[in-house]
């Protein structure tokens, strides 16, 4: 059976997580490894022996190489995402990396560049101010609820409308599908609203 993790459950794990191995917080806790670290992942924690991922500067490089994006200085975006691509020990976050150089050599006008990738066009347009059309792409098919990518990526909008609810309904679907995203919602300054916030801190992994 499953592990259901209650509240004490949780409390009492963010308090030793980071002094235990997985394999220790689970006889610990009766659950397995993997219930385990699916639970760590969800709260934003690591245990003992693992690293921080809000702590690997490739993610903070990630994001800087995002706001040139946002910026347009294509040619020192692709360049800083190179570097991430090349150096980050976190597969997702080169996987958002090579998404997101695709769209600097994109707009760069580079060959074969060219593309019908909806993500990568509702990025542009948000990138341009369109928030509308951006987030227009973002429902079609209902992509938002399906791929983690779009879910962020309209969390993030909604955010900036300061329609903290629907913001904060995305971004957990987000987490959901993909808990990474915790840590780039973490980083990123679109999210500052829900971040003030006392009754979103938590997909923040913040108390």
């Amino acid at each position: 059976m499953p592990k259901k993790w209650l509240k004490k459950d949780t409390e009492a794990l963010k308090k030793t997580a980071s002094d235990k191995t997985v394999d220790e917080l689970a006889k610990a806790h009766g659950a397995t490894p993997a219930e385990v670290k699916a639970k760590l992942d969800q709260l934003g924690l690591t245990s003992a022996g693992e690293g921080n991922p809000y702590d690997d500067p490739s993610v903070g490089k990630y994001e800087d190489a995002v706001k040139k994006l946002a910026k347009g200085q294509w040619a020192g975006a692709a360049k800083a995402l190179e570097a991430v691509v090349t150096e980050s020990p976190l597969p997702e976050v080169v996987d958002r990396a090579r998404q997101m150089l695709f769209v600097a050599r994109q707009r760069q006008g580079e060959e074969g560049a060219g593309t019908d990738d909806p993500f990568l066009e509702a990025v542009v347009e948000k990138n341009r101010g369109n928030l509308e059309a951006a987030l227009e792409l973002c429902k079609r098919g209902g992509r938002q609820g399906k791929d983690e990518r779009f879910a962020l990526l309209a969390a993030s909008i909604y955010a900036l409308e300061e329609k903290a609810d629907e913001a904060a309904d995305a971004l957990e679907k987000a987490i959901e599908m993909n808990p990474t995203n915790r840590v780039h919602a973490f980083h990123d300054p679109d999210f500052q609203l829900l971040r003030d916030q006392d009754e979103h801190r938590h997909l923040f992994g913040l108390s």
